[in-house]
């Protein structure tokens, strides 16, 4: 009769964990993504006192749950139940991992739901922005602008039709902005391969569905930042946003030079961006079609008559012909009404 009790006792113990077993294994999970760019600390107990491991911004895991009055989630890492503040992950949707591209270095968060299109002045200028909890984290954009085939020959630049070889343009860039409102990459196709361009690593990625790695594409020194810095803040200026993104502190974008050619070959007419001064907001006259500056970013948003205006610093460098070099305030919102912005 003991012996039976006895082995009766041993199996339950055997089924008991077995079943603990199993539910180990079909434990329910959500993707999450480490959205800090310090990375973030895992712990072995829920009040984050034991420190045991460490993971790098934008990588990927497993969160079983969330604690929200403790700020803790609870993942699921090499087949270990450990902690993490809350507040370094980002959830992701099924449809935003499998339509994204992520790196060890940043990631492209698609899948988004489109929030609103923007129609700029000319059909190249179209602006699609896509939005999650209520922040902007995608946006789509030309960025090579081409003038009709008839602008070209109007200016005598020499090319035939076949030349030409197209009515519309062929380079997008997709801009994508990090929970924290950071500017963090380019996603961007060229002859039918992917890159993502990282700029917390300053690194460039070839990527495809399944895998990515490292590419020589481009030096860090071409990255165009404070282009793609300046086009994001045209964007928000002219949908009202005033939380402008966050910049990257590993490019000194006010060095970088920005041209807006405002001439008849780029916008089919010509235009003159309007200048104003440090002191007063008021317009400085001048003559150029095109302005060569560096980006102070330096932000004054004035509301006037029921209407804000954004202005900004900039900062116009000594060129041949040009008598207007030094510190100015433009408009972005003004600016949006009409420029293109080129690569």
């Amino acid at each position: 009769m003991i012996k039976k009790i006895l082995c009766l006792f041993l199996v339950s113990i055997a089924v008991i964990s077995c079943k603990k077993e199993s539910e180990a294994k079909h434990i329910k999970t959500s993707l999450g993504i480490v959205a800090n760019f310090e990375g973030t600390d895992l712990f072995a107990n829920n009040d984050l006192s034991q420190k045991t491991d460490h993971l790098n911004y934008a990588a990927k895991i497993e969160v079983i749950s969330f604690d929200s009055k403790k700020g803790v989630s609870k993942i699921l890492y090499k087949n270990q139940e450990l902690y993490v503040a809350s507040s370094a992950l980002e959830l992701l949707s099924k449809k935003e991992n499998d339509n994204s591209y992520f790196t060890k270095d940043c990631y492209c968060l698609m899948g988004l739901k489109e929030a609103k299109t923007l129609n700029f002045p000319t059909k190249y200028d179209t602006v699609h922005y896509f939005e999650k909890d209520n922040k902007i984290r995608f946006i789509k954009e030309v960025s090579y602008y081409k003038p009709s085939y008839e602008t070209y020959k109007s200016h005598d630049i020499e090319m035939t039709q076949e030349d030409y070889n197209a009515d519309g343009p062929n380079f997008y860039s997709y801009v994508t902005i990090d929970r924290n409102n950071f500017l963090i990459g380019t996603f961007f196709t060229e002859q039918n391969k992917s890159y993502l361009e990282c700029y917390n690593k300053k690194s460039t990625y070839e990527v495809s569905k399944n895998s990515s790695k490292l590419s020589e594409y481009y030096e860090t020194e071409e990255f165009n930042y404070a282009m793609n810095l300046f086009n994001t803040d045209l964007l928000f200026a002219k949908i009202g946003n005033d939380n402008f993104v966050k910049s990257s502190d590993n490019f000194d974008y006010k060095k970088q030079a920005i041209l807006i050619d405002q001439g008849e070959l780029n916008l089919e007419k010509n235009v003159n961006i309007q200048l104003y001064s440090l002191n007063n907001f008021e317009p400085v006259v001048y003559n150029d079609h095109a302005i060569l500056f560096n980006y102070l970013r330096e932000f004054k948003i004035v509301k006037k008559e029921g209407k804000k205006r954004y202005f900004v610093k900039i900062y116009i460098e000594e060129f041949e012909g040009s008598d207007i070099a030094g510190e100015y305030y433009i408009d972005l919102k003004e600016i949006a009404a009409f420029a293109s912005i080129g690569d």
